[in-house]
């Protein structure tokens, strides 16, 4: 696994890579993680049944490393070589590690997987220069997974890669973590738990949540997250007065999500944008009905009743939520939980993965093979810098 991110930092991809890992390695592979770190590390450490390998490099924007392409050549055969890998899986086309490791993997002639986890757009300049080498490093790659259908014809179409490489496959959630409670009870409280930026439609929130709470003055509501629009929500609780209904709870461990998820009754979603949306099911899956904007890949996620779409608007976020609070039937998101509890295990997910490596059918490929894939001069030029550096470090 070579991905940018992972632990220490927390998020929906280094958890999806942990928990996919740990249930490879109990369908007896093994599993190593290749990613960068902030301190010096002399030696690769275990983590616990996990062998991380942090690379001490440069770290730019985004928690990425500083793109290099060539420069980490040699760590990648030497890492490859001694731990006799196969297959090398990438996640997050955004990870310049990623991407140096699926194109040095190629070079070794190593079965490659990408992983994507995200939506991109194709215009704003950042997103131009990452589909660009994207494009370049998947023209040789086995294989692609994106995590919904959405996530799959954007990946397409930004980079041309054949649908028939593309395979979808969901994330995973921990049972263990997120159930119901015990209790069955009927209230009034609506959870957000989100990352406190643009992109996950908080100023969509801040504008609801007076209507919301004039809505109904039984309504309480409990927002988890941090991020630069905390602030704003801080004012328009201040202005309103609702010190006492809305409260601003901070960062939850992740160890402490699940019963922060089963004090509630309805769980807001407002993004922007969203590859899958892991928050919804463990919401879902801890007997919480839950309201979203309908974008990207959150269809895919739930059966219908048990979430309920609206509008990105203010307005209609409130009356749709107002429509939960009133109406949620409880007995049917219990009656389903074991529903995704078998579709989303990671053992599954585990399973699905292990049968697309090894439905891949690799062939050794040529330097000139490789090659006539390519139409421009440039691209040429970086394949055979690569065989020439190749051959450097073979001697």
């Amino acid at each position: 696994m070579v991905t940018d991110f992972y632990y220490p930092s927390t998020g929906g991809i280094e958890t999806h890579i942990r928990y996919l890992s740990k249930s490879l390695i109990e369908r007896g592979h093994k599993v190593i993680i290749i990613t960068h770190s902030a301190r010096n590390m002399d030696e690769s450490p275990e983590f616990e049944d996990l062998k991380v390998y942090a690379l001490n490099l440069p770290i730019v924007a985004m928690n990425t490393s500083f793109p290099t392409l060539f420069s980490n050549f040699l760590i990648y055969k030497k890492i490859f070589s001694e731990e006799s890998i196969d297959i090398v899986h990438g996640h997050q086309s955004m990870s310049n590690l990623c991407l140096e490791g699926i194109f040095h993997g190629r070079t070794l002639n190593l079965r490659t997987v990408l992983t994507e986890h995200s939506l991109f757009e194709e215009r704003p300049f950042e997103n131009i220069i990452v589909n660009t080498l994207t494009k370049f490093i998947l023209k040789t790659v086995d294989r692609c997974i994106c995590v919904s259908q959405t996530s799959k014809e954007n990946l397409h179409k930004r980079t041309e890669i054949s649908l028939e490489k593309i395979t979808v496959i969901q994330n995973g959630v921990i049972s263990e973590k997120f159930y119901p409670p015990r209790e069955v009870s009927k209230g009034k409280k609506i959870i957000v738990m989100s990352r406190l930026v643009y992109r996950k439609g908080i100023d969509l929130l801040v504008q609801a949540i007076p209507i919301i709470c004039d809505s109904d003055k039984e309504i309480n509501i409990f927002i988890a997250g941090d991020g630069p629009k905390i602030d704003e929500i801080q004012q328009v609780i201040d202005e309103n007065d609702l010190s006492e209904r809305v409260s601003i709870v901070g960062e939850i461990k992740h160890s402490e999500v699940g019963d922060f998820l089963r004090s509630g009754d309805v769980f807001l979603n407002t993004s922007l944008t969203e590859t899958f949306c892991m928050a919804i099911l463990e919401a879902s899956m801890c007997g919480l009905h839950v309201v979203s904007t309908n974008v990207g890949g959150i269809h895919e996620v739930l059966p219908k009743e048990l979430i309920t779409f609206a509008k990105p608007t203010s307005e209609d976020l409130a009356i749709k939520v107002m429509e939960a609070v009133n109406n949620v039937d409880k007995e049917t998101i219990l009656a389903k939980y074991s529903f995704l509890k078998e579709k989303y295990s990671w053992n599954s997910i585990a399973e699905k993965t292990e049968n697309l490596y090894c439905g891949i059918e690799h062939t050794e490929m040529t330097i000139v093979e490789r090659l006539c894939l390519y139409n421009h001069v440039f691209e040429h030029f970086l394949i055979i810098l690569e065989y020439v550096w190749l051959y450097f470090l073979s001697k």
